[in-house]
C-alpha cells in the first residue's frame, strides 16, 4: 500500500493490513510481546502525528517499519541508560537520589520541549513565522518586517499575540520548570 498525505480512513486501512506484520517485526526485535505491542501502538501514533511528513515515496509498510525501528532503538537506548544508572546506584547508594533527579530532569525537559514545539506549531502561520524569527532567530521586528514584507507594527503585534497565546497554552506546565 502506498500513501501520500493520508486521513483517518487511510490510516485505518493501513493499520488493518500492516498491524500483524509490523507486530511480528517488532516482536523479533524486542523479544517481548508486551513491548512489541507498546511499540506497535507508538509507531501508529507517531505515523499519525507526522502524517504530513510522509511524501508517498516508497511503500507505507516500509515507512511503518522504519518508524517502528527508530522507536525500538530509542526505547533500547533509554533502557540501557537506565540500566547503567542502576548499576552506578548499586555500587554507590549515595548516587541514587542524584541519578534519579537527573533522569527526571532530562525527561521533564524533553516533555516540556515537545509541548513548546506543539504550541508553536499550533499558532497561525504569520504569527508563528514572526515569533520564530524573533525568538529563535534573534531578528529584530524591523528585520522581520523587511523579510516578510509587512509593517513593523504588524510584526510587533504578531509577536506579542503569539507570546500571549503561548503563555496561555503553556501556563499549565509552569510548575514543572525550576527557577534557575
Amino acid at each position: 500500500m502506498t500513501i501520500g498525505a493520508f486521513d483517518r480512513g487511510t490510516l485505518r486501512a493501513l493499520f488493518d493490513t500492516e498491524r500483524d506484520p509490523l507486530f511480528r517485526f517488532l516482536y523479533r526485535l524486542c523479544g517481548n510481546p508486551s513491548d512489541a505491542e507498546d511499540l506497535l501502538q507508538e509507531t501508529f501514533l507517531a505515523v499519525w502525528r507526522k502524517r504530513h511528513q510522509f511524501e508517498g515515496r516508497g511503500a507505507a509498510a516500509g515507512y511503518l517499519r522504519r518508524t517502528g525501528y527508530r522507536l525500538f532503538l530509542n526505547a533500547r537506548e533509554k533502557r540501557e541508560r537506565r540500566a547503567g544508572l542502576l548499576a552506578l546506584v548499586d555500587s554507590d547508594p549515595r548516587l541514587a537520589q542524584s541519578a534519579a533527579l537527573e533522569v527526571e530532569l532530562a525527561e521533564t525537559r524533553t516533555f516540556l520541549a515537545a509541548r513548546v514545539r506543539e504550541a508553536i506549531d499550533a499558532l497561525p502561520g504569520p504569527m508563528r513565522e514572526a515569533f520564530v524569527l524573533f525568538r529563535y532567530e534573534g531578528l529584530t521586528c524591523v528585520e522581520i518586517a523587511e523579510a516578510l514584507d509587512a509593517p513593523v507594527k504588524t510584526v510587533e503585534s504578531r509577536v506579542r499575540r503569539a507570546t500571549l497565546q503561548l503563555s496561555e497554552k503553556l501556563h499549565a506546565y509552569q510548575k514543572h520548570v525550576r527557577p534557575t
